[in-house]
């Protein structure tokens, strides 16, 4: 018959913890009975292995799962473990599964914390007893309005406004919707310290926000034995200069989006919660979506320098960079654009002059005449037109005249420009692999067409006098430079975007350009750069803003219609690389981008980019 009692556990202290593997996280006086271990355990309401249900609710803890549990060692083989108090607060797992209090700890038996409080256990194993209690803690965040996040259904968003000095305190409520307070209801009566720690989509380590301040506030909603402690605000943002600014230092946080944010205790992780859009829109939550491009740098000319970096790898990886830039920037609405270490960056040679322009600028009907030009060099093409034919009727005469000489015609009609009478036309002539293929007159001087009215010109890129780019007229178009370049790039997916970086633009003063969906038009969804509009950088965020234009679907600025905000990233002409620069998003311009580009629109461009389990890579470093 076991007579171990408290005062004789007491007297074994130093016997127990050993005979029975015991491990004695803190024996604290005044806040256990002597001879009592306390033992302490994290409520675990967090999502480690990214299911969807929290650790805690689950029927079977996964591997993955178990790094908020506490493990009991092979000294506790064999010991029945039952919760005489507070046995709602925590949990006995055997392999990962729960078993009720009461049962014998089996090999692979840890505790799991599932609610704030203490519980109180004794543990047997034959003549021997030994007490434990324990503490459980709650750590999570509150919003704004004094409301929970919920770790695993919810999650933290980036701020998108500029740093503001908060004036508040723990329990003052504050409307900014993305930063959270750090909240932690605990049964000590020493206040736990915790450091903010943000760790990327692999895990690796991001930044780290050393013992913000905890002041204690009221918790009504909490039993007797506990209290409550909170932080002020903290601010998720995208980079340094955000988080460094001396308004906010000290209560910001860097993160990536698809990481996480980790509450840490004594350098182990307590919980965290995953980064991803705003939790609150007028589309709804956003998770995190991903869109896919297709990068180029262009040289001056065939096998010449490229645009930036001075050599084919530089250019890949100053590219990546202003990718990265960005990344950041669109990450305020849950937008990615996959792992750039992994995205191709292709340097090129400007294109051959590939594509035939019917009905370029004034986009008249044909009069009556002759089309004819070589191909590849050795076959020559005659195509007659008739008098009030369209351009697009050429076209497809153009185009099965190629076929029959042996190639691939991709007949591209295009947007009525606002000079013209009816829409052009564009052929673009490849070789039955798809290699584009050079068109030419077939003598210098001849014109391509002796058709009075309807304009016939082979397009060509020539970056030696810069791209020339669009104006007010042709914009729904492009120019046939333009046009030429972009199709020969084109790779026949409309859910992809292409970003072309090109040495500079004809006649200075822009940096960068994009065409959209909204144009009605086949050439859409690109965007060129000039090295000017990389050299920008943080600036002005080049290609963020042009990236801004095709997934908002929209071609205009809101400062050209509305109020001029300098900090929004869609200003059109701002250029600050502070955080007061334009670089924020708004929640109205977060949910058209859901509506118009997400995984439910006519044309998704982006797509859902699911989480996956974090592997945490030990306690922030010093």
């Amino acid at each position: 018959m076991a007579r171990v009692g408290r005062l004789r556990a007491a007297r074994r202290r130093a016997v127990l913890p050993v005979l029975l593997g015991l491990t004695v996280t803190s024996v604290r006086p005044g806040h256990a009975e002597p001879g009592v271990t306390v033992l302490e355990l994290v409520a675990d309401r967090d999502d480690d292995d990214a299911n969807g249900v929290p650790d805690g609710e689950e029927s079977l803890v996964a591997p993955g799962a178990r790094v908020d549990t506490v493990a009991l060692d092979a000294a506790w083989v064999g010991a029945k473990v039952t919760a005489t108090s507070g046995a709602e607060h925590a949990r006995l797992l055997v392999g990962g599964h729960p078993v009720p209090w009461g049962e014998r700890v089996r090999r692979g038996s840890a505790v799991q914390g599932l609610s704030p409080g203490v519980v109180e256990v004794e543990a047997r194993r034959g003549d021997e007893t030994r007490l434990v209690s324990m503490r459980v803690t709650a750590f999570g965040f509150r919003d704004g309005e004094g409301r929970d996040v919920d770790l695993t259904l919810s999650h933290a968003s980036l701020d998108r406004a500029p740093p503001s000095r908060f004036t508040g305190d723990g329990a003052a409520a504050y409307d900014a919707p993305d930063p959270l307070r750090v909240f932690i209801v605990t049964p000590s009566d020493v206040p736990p310290s915790v450091t903010l720690e943000s760790v990327g989509p692999s895990g690796a380590h991001v930044d780290a926000l050393e013992a913000p301040a905890l002041r204690g506030v009221p918790c009504p909603e909490a039993g007797p034995r506990l209290r409550c402690l909170a932080s002020d605000p903290i601010r998720f943002v995208i980079d340094e200069v955000d988080r460094r600014h001396a308004l906010a230092a000290a209560r910001s946080l860097r993160v990536e989006l698809g990481g996480a944010v980790v509450l840490r205790q004594a350098g182990g992780k307590a919980q965290a919660i995953r980064v991803l859009g705003p939790r609150k829109s007028p589309a709804g939550p956003i998770g995190r979506l991903r869109a896919t491009l297709r990068p180029f740098v262009l040289r001056l000319a065939p096998g010449g320098v490229p645009a930036i970096g001075g050599n084919d790898a530089g250019a890949a990886t100053a590219l990546r960079a202003e990718l990265a830039n960005a990344a950041t920037a669109w990450a305020e609405c849950g937008v990615g654009f996959g792992p750039l270490d992994e995205t191709a960056v292709y340097v090129v040679d400007p294109p051959p002059p590939h594509l035939l322009a019917l009905g370029d600028d004034l986009g008249l009907p044909a009069s009556g005449g002759r089309i004819r030009l070589r191909v590849d060099g050795r076959r020559v093409v005659e195509v007659p037109t008739r008098r009030g034919e369209l351009p697009v009727d050429v076209g497809g005469d153009v185009a099965r005249a190629v076929e029959r000489a042996g190639f691939v015609a991709v007949v591209s009609p295009n947007a009525r420009v606002g000079s013209a009478a009816i829409p052009s036309v564009d052929v673009s002539v490849r070789d039955r692999r798809g290699g584009l293929v050079r068109l030419e007159q077939l003598d210098l001087g001849t014109p391509v067409s002796d058709d009075p009215t309807l304009a016939v010109r082979i397009g060509a890129v020539e970056l030696e006098d810069g791209l020339a780019h669009f104006g007010d007229v042709d914009s729904v178009a492009g120019t046939l430079e333009e046009r030429t370049l972009l199709r020969a790039l084109d790779d026949g997916d409309p859910s992809t975007i292409e970003v072309v970086v090109v040495p500079y633009f004809t006649g200075g003063g822009r940096i960068g350009e994009s065409f959209i969906g909204g144009d009605r038009t086949s050439l859409r969804n690109a965007v060129i750069l000039d090295r000017a509009g990389v050299r920008a950088r943080r600036s002005s965020l080049t290609l963020a803003h042009e990236l801004g234009h095709v997934l908002l679907d929209i071609s205009g600025h809101p400062d050209d219609y509305g109020v001029d905000t300098p900090t929004r990233l869609m200003d059109a002409d701002a250029s600050d690389a502070s955080p007061f620069g334009p670089r924020r998003l708004t929640l109205a311009e977060c949910a058209r981008v859901v509506r118009e580009s997400g995984p439910g629109a006519r044309l998704p461009l982006l797509r859902d980019w699911p989480l996956a389990p974090l592997v945490y890579r030990g306690a922030a470093p010093p």
